[in-house]
């Protein structure tokens, strides 16, 4: 990851944070945690906000400027004082995970490792996930957060790996991935359609629930950005996760889209179509997909450059 890509900030950002400061008020306890038993995790959460802080102000110069107690948003017309024993956003106290999830766009966690050699999610401000809730994880290590949440191939192929991987990841070398799904409802913080955010503990939350062949103006494309960082001082390593959220229909007048997304969506494998839900939106979404990508051609559209297109803008 280029470093200049660490945060991005777009023109969106007012409704991120409208919904952010929303769930903050109404449910700050379920989707920011730390873990009071081990002061890592405290710490590693004041780093970041130190790293946030010097990041933003450079970055971003002018929406956030720093100031001799912290930085301020031009923006919101906010005042963050981020000095460890003050920790106010407009004179009101917060945790410093809480102030560093209304600095940015993107949800935040971090993990840390114990005795064991396993990653364990002690720290995090989870308020726009859509598909997971923070309280359901919380302090669980690496492997059983993808267990637990079925990942398809995780035992197999990936668990291994992922636990090197976070082994060696530095300060100075952040690295980018990112993942998509397909969602049946508009709610950026919450997908209500994999069943309701409160159930009760031991409810299966899932695709179970949704409701099949909805109109395709009801699709929504859901992209996850994820950065993962080793923060230089605590040792933790802080995913930021990033949410695009777009109609289905609106992402599909761009060129090639139709055919490439169709083409990605027949190409799960049945564990990977089961985890993605496709069975309740399948038929519906590709019909819609090789129509739009039928007029595409029809239109003009150069099968043929498509590599070419899907360079830009690099």
């Amino acid at each position: 990851m280029n470093w200049d890509e660490w945060i991005e900030l777009d023109n969106h950002y007012l409704r991120f944070h409208a919904d952010k400061a929303r769930r903050l008020a109404s449910r700050g306890s379920k989707c920011v945690k730390v873990d009071s038993a081990d002061s890592r995790a405290y710490d590693a959460t004041l780093e970041l906000l130190e790293e946030l802080t010097a990041y933003l102000t450079e970055r971003y110069p002018q929406m956030f400027k720093r100031t001799p107690h912290g930085l301020t948003n031009s923006l919101t017309n906010e005042d963050f004082d981020t000095r460890p024993d003050h920790l106010t956003v407009n004179g009101v106290k917060e945790s410093p995970m809480s102030l560093c999830a209304r600095l940015v766009q993107d949800d935040l966690a971090i993990m840390i490792e114990k005795a064991d050699g396993q990653y364990y999610l002690l720290a995090g401000a989870i308020l726009l996930a859509g598909f997971w809730r923070l309280e359901d994880k919380f302090g669980m290590p690496l492997s059983e957060i993808h267990t637990s949440g079925d990942v398809p191939g995780f035992k197999a192929k990936l668990e291994k790996g992922m636990l090197n991987f976070f082994r060696r990841v530095k300060p100075e070398a952040p690295v980018l991935r990112n993942n998509y799904f397909i969602q049946v409802d508009d709610e950026l913080a919450w997908s209500s359609s994999i069943g309701p955010e409160d159930s009760r503990e031991g409810t299966t939350i899932g695709w179970g629930t949704a409701e099949k062949d909805k109109a395709v103006g009801h699709h929504y494309f859901r992209s996850e950005r994820q950065s993962l960082r080793r923060l230089p001082r605590s040792g933790g390593v802080v995913f930021t996760i990033r949410t695009y959220f777009h109609p289905v229909t609106e992402i599909c007048e761009e060129p090639y889209v139709p055919g490439r997304l169709a083409s990605a969506v027949r190409s799960w494998g049945e564990d990977v179509a089961r985890y993605k839900g496709r069975e309740k939106y399948g038929d519906v979404l590709l019909e819609y997909l090789d129509r739009k990508h039928q007029e595409q051609v029809e239109e003009g559209l150069e099968i043929e450059e498509e590599e070419e297109v899907r360079r830009f803008p690099w």
